[in-house]
């Protein structure tokens, strides 16, 4: 009997494990983002993934430690002084005191709340500490503290949040550092209660090179080589649409039938013939009708973005039936259930 509750145990945590939350700090863009907005930094293609080598490692490897910018804690730390995307580039130049607004996509998301924080440098070779940048924790402009709380809404989002700069802060070389700390594991907390959110959660990071305070800086200039790398009036590249896809994006019926026998000509026509609907919860139940007519289930549906040139970072999303049933919200119910059992399974084993 013990054995099949812990098999059960097993494929409850590998099931909730699939539900992670993905983005990246895109204004100012972080050190592993410059390239998407023209900036001549090395590419990193998995820049919605800066999450301390993810939850396992960073809580029972490494005790919870993760490195500033998202590396993960032994290395390397790629994005950190030294390291191959951190070459001083300075993303965007504020005045003291300014109200800003700073952007992240998510590519997934999956409740929770961000921080920012500042740690003042001159130095672009100045190593960035944790100590330093909790010394500065940027407050909302609205002055409703310091924690932004993402809107409970699933799948793709582009946030923006309205921070107030510290009026004693100047700086040529500021590490501005974005974390994300998900909510959607279940945990317990320092109390002992558990609860969808509590304990340890899933966290995202993104360090970028802004100057605060300084008219002889420029974006782009980096303080390291004296050189600048933005160039100059670039737009990043639309997503390339084919043809036949271009003709659909002005269709604003809402009202296709899906039980017709007219099969559209690719998944883009089904996302634009829905988009009253919105969402990933939608985004799945119509590609689960879609895929019914046809023969091949191996089919999946993709998000491409981010093109430059012809080439452009594309997310699939996960088609199995358990986890869209997991994603789409519809039986919360029994994701509550499940993540009680999660945890009480491994206390009757004992």
């Amino acid at each position: 009997m013990k054995y099949y509750i812990y098999i059960l145990y097993v494929a409850i945590s590998n099931w909730f494990s699939e539900v992670k939350g993905h983005g990246r700090l895109i204004d100012p863009p972080s050190r592993s983002s410059m390239w998407r907005y023209g900036y001549n930094n090395p590419p990193n293609y998995n820049d919605n993934q800066l999450y301390c080598g993810g939850a396992q490692v960073q809580y029972d490897m490494n005790n919870g430690k993760c490195g500033v910018c998202g590396d993960p804690w032994p290395g390397p730390r790629d994005n950190e002084e030294g390291g191959k995307y951190a070459n001083g580039i300075i993303a965007k130049t504020y005045d003291t005191g300014e109200e800003i607004s700073v952007t992240v996509e998510l590519t997934a998301s999956h409740k929770g709340y961000f921080q920012f924080k500042l740690c003042p440098r001159n130095d672009p070779m100045q190593k960035t500490t944790q100590k330093c940048l909790d010394n500065y924790v940027l407050e909302l402009a609205d002055g409703s503290g310091n924690r932004y709380y993402i809107p409970n809404k699933n799948g793709y989002q582009t946030l923006v949040v309205k921070l107030r700069l510290p009026q004693n802060v100047k700086c040529r070389d500021c590490t501005f550092q974005w974390k994300y700390n998900a909510g959607n594991s279940w945990g317990v907390d320092s109390s002992g209660r558990g609860c969808l959110g509590c304990g340890n959660q899933e966290q995202f990071y993104g360090c970028a090179d802004i100057a605060i305070g300084y008219d002889d800086i420029e974006e782009g200039d980096s303080l390291i080589t004296g050189d600048n790398y933005k160039k100059k009036n670039y737009i990043p590249p639309p997503p390339v649409i084919q043809e036949e896809e271009q003709s659909q994006e002005t269709n604003t019926n809402t009202n296709t039938n899906w039980d017709n026998d007219d099969t559209p000509t690719s998944f883009w026509d089904s996302l634009v013939s829905h988009t009253d609907k919105g969402g990933e919860v939608s985004l799945l139940e119509e590609f689960n009708k879609l895929q019914r007519k046809f023969k091949n289930k191996n089919i999946r549906p993709c998000v491409c973005h981010s093109c430059v040139g012809n080439t452009c970072v594309c997310e699939c999303l996960p088609i199995s039936r358990a986890h869209s049933f997991i994603s789409d919200g519809v039986s919360s119910w029994l994701v509550y259930i499940l993540s009680v059992l999660s945890c009480l399974i491994p206390i009757i084993l004992i």
